[in-house]
C-alpha cells in the first residue's frame, strides 16, 4: 500500500541567525540567537538546483526516507517550479511530483528556510508543506535539513548546469550507493562500482555489492538504459548485474560529471550519486586521504559512522587513524591501522578497483573517481557502511589552518532508553584560528512531540589540531553541549563525528565562499 507524507503544521523557528527573540514550538520560552558574519542574501540562491535528502520519519519504527528532486529559485525569495520524489520504507514505490512551488528566505549568513508545496505528494487532507532549513556553503552548493515534526534528515543542494541537460549522461562514472531497504532482502546494502553510458545504452560496468548478513559480492554489470532527460534534466535507468538482478533508478543531472540517482524498484529506499572518472586510476590511492562514512548494524538504521585519515599508495596503507561511534555507545577513538593488499592480482585494477584488508576493522574495497577522490565500502556481514575518501591539499595542519564560517551538517540517530530517533543538526561553525569555536545551529529530531526544528542558541567552546588533520572540538553553552572529531581535508573542509555518547551523527563542515 502507497502511504503518501503526512500533512502536518510546523512551527519552524526560521533561520539559524536571522530570528531575534523567537518564540519556541510549542508554547516554549523565546531564544536569542547571534549573528555570525557573511554577505548572502535572497539573491545568492538563484538558478535551477539538484537536492537530494536522506532521514527517518517520526513513527515507531524511525522508518528511513529519501527525497530528490529539482527546484528553480528566482532570486528574490520564490521557488518558482521544481519536481520531487520520495520513497520510505512504509511506501511500495516511489511517489513523485511534478508541481512543486514554493518560498525561501536567506539571512546574510548563509542561512535560512525553503518552504515546499506540492500537490503530487499530497494526501485527501491536501497539499501537504515541506520544510527544509538551509545553510549556504557557497551560491553554487547548499545544505539542508528537513525541520519538519514528522521527519529528521539532511542533505545538498547543487546548482546545475542547464548546457547538461540536453542529453543523458555519458561516459564512465563513479558510482555509491546506499539502500536502507533493498528490494530482494528487505536488508540494508552498500554498492559501489563503476559504468559506462553513450547513447543511452550501458556498455561496460562491475559493481561490489555489500548486503546486511550477507557480505560482498563483485557483480559484472551486463546492460543498462538511461532514458532521455526531461528539460529539468531528469530521467529513468537501470542496470542489470551478473546475478540476473536488475535496479531501476530516477536521475537528476547536475552538470557532465555527476548525477544523482533514487533507486525506484518496489519496497525499495535507496539513493546516491555518479561522478565521472578521470585521470589514472589504476595506479590506486596516492598519497593522503581525509575520509568519512557511515552505515547500518544490526541494532539501527544509521548506527555506525566513521571519519578518518590514511597514507596510501596503490593497494597499500602505510599509515592511518580513524575515530568510530557505534550504536551511540561503543567509541573507538583515534585508533591506528595499516593495511595490505587483499590480492596480489590485479590490485588496484584498470577500472580502478583497489582492495585494502586492515590490521584494524573490516577490508575496505576503493573505486578510484580520480587520484584525489574514492569512493568505498566496508566488506563486512556485522554492517553495511560505505563512504567517499579525498586526498588532502594541506602537507600539514594546525589551528590556523581553519579559520572563518564554515558550513556545518551532520545527521544519524540518536539512541535513547526506550526509542531511537533520527537527529539532525545544521548552521555555522566559527573557527577562530587559534582555539575557539562556536557553533549557531538548528537541530531537529524525527519525534512529533518536538513540534520542528529547534535553536540551543550559541555554544561555544575551543579546538585543538594535530599535524595529520585531526581536530577535536567541545562547545556548550547553560542547555546543552557537543564534542566532535574532524578529520580536514583541507583549511576548508572536513568530516566531522559527533562523539557524545547516545548519539550516532555524522556529516561535512565547509568554509563559506
Amino acid at each position: 500500500m502507497l502511504i503518501s507524507r503526512p500533512l502536518y503544521k510546523l512551527c519552524f523557528l526560521a533561520g539559524v541567525a536571522s530570528l531575534i527573540g523567537a518564540a519556541g514550538c510549542g508554547g516554549g520560552s523565546g531564544v536569542v540567537i547571534p549573528h555570525p558574519t557573511g554577505n548572502f542574501s535572497n539573491a545568492s540562491f538563484q538558478g535551477s538546483y539538484v537536492y537530494q535528502i536522506h532521514g527517518f520519519l517520526a513513527d515507531a519504527n524511525n522508518s528511513p526516507y529519501r527525497e530528490t528532486g529539482v527546484i528553480i529559485a528566482d532570486g528574490a525569495g520564490h521557488i518558482v517550479s521544481g519536481e520531487d520524489a520520495f520513497t520510505s520504507s512504509l511506501s511500495a514505490a516511489v511517489t513523485q511530483s511534478t508541481s512543486v512551488t514554493g518560498t525561501y528566505t536567506i539571512a546574510s549568513d548563509g542561512t535560512g528556510q525553503i518552504l515546499l508545496s506540492s500537490t503530487g505528494l499530497g494526501t485527501a487532507a491536501g497539499a501537504p508543506q515541506i520544510s527544509l532549513a538551509i545553510t549556504l556553503a557557497s551560491t553554487s552548493k547548499a545544505e539542508l535539513m528537513e525541520a519538519d515534526a514528522f521527519a529528521a534528515g539532511t542533505g545538498t543542494a547543487e546548482l546545475q548546469d542547464s548546457t547538461a541537460i540536453s542529453a543523458a549522461p555519458s561516459g564512465t562514472f563513479v558510482f555509491r550507493l546506499h539502500q536502507e531497504v533493498e528490494t530482494n532482502t528487505l536488508q540494508p546494502a552498500s554498492e559501489v562500482g563503476f559504468f559506462t553510458f553513450s547513447g543511452g545504452s550501458l556498455s561496460n560496468g562491475s559493481m561490489d555489492q555489500n548486503i546486511f548478513s550477507v557480505g560482498n559480492t563483485s557483480l559484472t554489470l551486463t546492460n543498462g538504459t538511461l532514458s532521455t532527460p526531461t528539460a529539468s534534466g531528469t530521467g529513468t535507468g537501470s542496470f542489470t548485474d551478473s546475478s540476473g538482478f536488475t535496479t531501476d533508478f530516477l536521475y537528476y543531472i547536475i552538470r557532465n560529471g555527476k548525477f544523482v540517482l533514487l533507486v525506484s524498484d518496489s519496497n525499495s529506499v535507496g539513493s546516491g550519486s555518479a561522478e565521472v572518472q578521470t585521470g589514472a586510476v589504476s595506479n590506486g590511492l596516492a598519497g593522503n586521504y581525509a575520509f568519512g562514512s557511515r552505515g547500518d548494524d544490526s541494532n539501527f538504521y544509521a548506527g555506525v559512522a566513521t571519519v578518518g585519515e590514511f597514507s596510501g599508495t596503490g593497494a597499500t596503507i602505510s599509515s592511518g587513524a580513524f575515530d568510530s561511534l557505534q550504536d551511540g555507545t561503543n567509541y573507538l577513538q583515534d585508533v591506528a591501522f595499516t593495511g595490505s593488499p587483499t590480492t596480489t592480482t590485479t590490485n588496484p585494477s584498470p577500472q580502478g578497483r583497489v582492495e585494502v584488508t586492515l590490521d584494524q576493522g573490516a577490508p575496505m574495497i576503493f573505486w578510484m573517481v580520480n587520484p584525489s577522490r574514492a569512493f568505498f565500502l566496508d566488506d563486512s556481514t556485522a554492517k553495511t557502511e560505505d563512504g567517499a575518501a579525498d586526498l588532502q591539499t594541506a602537507t600539514s595542519f594546525s589551528a590556523a589552518s581553519l579559520k572563518g564560517q564554515f558550513a556545518i551538517l551532520m545527521d544519524g540517530v540518536e539512541v535513547l532508553p526506550t526509542l531511537v530517533e533520527g537527529l539532525a543538526r545544521i548552521g555555522t561553525l566559527q573557527f577562530d584560528g587559534a582555539s575557539r569555536l562556536t557553533l549557531v545551529e538548528l537541530a531537529n529530531v524525527s519525534n512529533p512531540q518536538t513540534g520542528g526544528a529547534t535553536s540551543p542558541g550559541a555554544l561555544a567552546g575551543t579546538y585543538q589540531v594535530g599535524s595529520g588533520g585531526r581536530v577535536t572540538g567541545s562547545v556548550s553553552n547553560g542547555g546543552g553541549a557537543l564534542d566532535v572529531v574532524m578529520y580536514g581535508v583541507s583549511g576548508s573542509q572536513a568530516y566531522v563525528l559527533q562523539v557524545d555518547s547516545g548519539t550516532n551523527t555524522s556529516g561535512m563542515v565547509q568554509l563559506q565562499q
